[in-house]
């Protein structure tokens, strides 16, 4: 297998490794024609390709959190709860109750960490997403809330940990801890210097072009356009721009993502085992209001989902609650199930997509300690087979 096959079979998430770890000027991440982003290899270097196969989240996720098969779909938890931010601030600029910022700037400003790695975006130019370094309050508002677009977050990693001795909390996708704690386990020298890991709870990754398509519904929009959020200020909040004459256009999240965004995910995301954070220390998500079963989109004050995965994480959130950063309220395990109905489909039938990918692109797949295949086994064989089919079929159309 080599780097270029990775990418070949799409199953490349365009974190960004291969650039850092093979240099840019043998490896230059760029847009494909599918509006994602993934390495163009201009130079082959053997050594540096073979460390790539090894840490590329695309084809590795290797849980180091263990967990039983009585929690087989939401891994280890130590703790589950609904809370919010008591910074009404922060709480309106995050995409749900703003717990992720706040953990950030709690960590900062208690000296546990001395910045944040996270992704954040470009206001001048919505297509730029990339690692910001945080080590103020208000930068990491500036990253906050979601990004439902391709970024190459590691892209710089190693110009940043070269440049200084400082601390981390990093933030990012289930996958890029993934692709970061291998990267870790390759370059051990690093490992001591992250004290915290948060995961957001993700549900894939759209294309450049979704974003477009959603930019593309409203008449008269006079490009450039600026100021692009795909959530916040609200909860869900909205899809919002400006364009060049400073007119506003939005529009809802049920619109945005549920229309346009989550109909263009990348193909590794509808095989991605893990979209809840299994090796954070913390992963936050939305903790929907539900209806009839089902999460409820309407617009209301910003409640996160929040599942502490270490004792570190109790402890921080201990420590927050004591000191009035945060409100939580303990969420049974049971109630996640209808607040993350996705998810937790997802994790129950995400062996029946593996196997058909490991058989129709004939690639194998490093992704081990997340119990795939005992939430395959507890389903129906009917269902594990339409899911089977239903990926085969999807990989042998994209061949031809």
């Amino acid at each position: 297998m080599t780097v270029s096959k990775i990418v070949e079979k799409d199953l490349c998430i365009g974190c960004g490794l291969c650039e850092a770890i093979i240099g840019k000027d043998c490896a230059v991440m760029q847009e494909q024609s599918n509006g994602f982003l993934a390495p163009v290899i201009t130079k082959s270097q053997v050594e540096q390709e073979d460390i790539i196969l090894r840490v590329c989240p695309g084809v590795n996720i290797v849980n180091d959190q263990h967990f039983g098969k009585q929690d087989r779909i939401w891994g280890n938890v130590l703790g589950s709860y609904s809370g919010f931010s008591t910074s009404k601030h922060i709480r309106t600029r995050g995409s749900s109750g703003g717990i992720i910022s706040a953990v950030a700037i709690f960590l900062l400003e208690n000296d546990t960490v001395d910045a944040v790695l996270q992704v954040g975006g470009d206001f001048t130019d919505y297509r730029r997403n990339c690692l910001r370094v945080s080590k103020t309050r208000d930068e990491v508002l500036a990253c906050s809330a979601s990004r439902y677009a391709p970024s190459s977050v590691f892209k710089g990693i190693l110009d940043v940990l070269l440049g200084s001795e400082d601390r981390y909390l990093f933030i990012g996708k289930p996958c890029d801890i993934s692709g970061l704690k291998n990267f870790l386990n390759e370059y051990p020298q690093f490992k001591e210097r992250f004290k915290f890991f948060v995961s957001i709870i993700c549900a894939g990754i759209p294309s450049f072009h979704a974003t477009q398509d959603v930019i593309d519904t409203f008449d008269q929009v006079r490009h450039p356009v600026r100021d692009l959020a795909y959530r916040g200020n609200g909860w869900p909040g909205f899809f919002s721009f400006l364009d060049a004459n400073g007119n506003k256009f939005q529009m809802s999240y049920n619109d945005s993502w549920g229309k346009k965004l989550g109909k263009k995910l990348h193909f590794r995301c509808k095989i991605c085992p893990d979209g809840i954070g299994l090796q954070a220390d913390l992963a936050a998500g939305d903790a929907w209001e539900t209806k009839d079963g089902y999460p409820d989109f309407a617009e209301r004050e910003g409640q996160s989902l929040i599942l502490l995965r270490t004792s570190r994480a109790v402890d921080l959130l201990r420590a927050m609650q004591h000191e009035e950063q945060v409100v939580l309220q303990t969420l049974p395990m049971e109630k996640i199930r209808s607040m993350q109905p996705y998810q937790y489909i997802r994790r129950s039938v995400v062996g029946s997509r593996v196997l058909a990918t490991i058989i129709g692109k004939g690639i194998l797949l490093n992704f081990k300690g997340m119990r795939i295949w005992n939430n395959l086994f507890s389903k129906s064989i009917a269902s594990g087979f339409r899911e089977f089919i239903g990926t085969l079929k999807r990989i042998l159309i994209d061949k031809r």
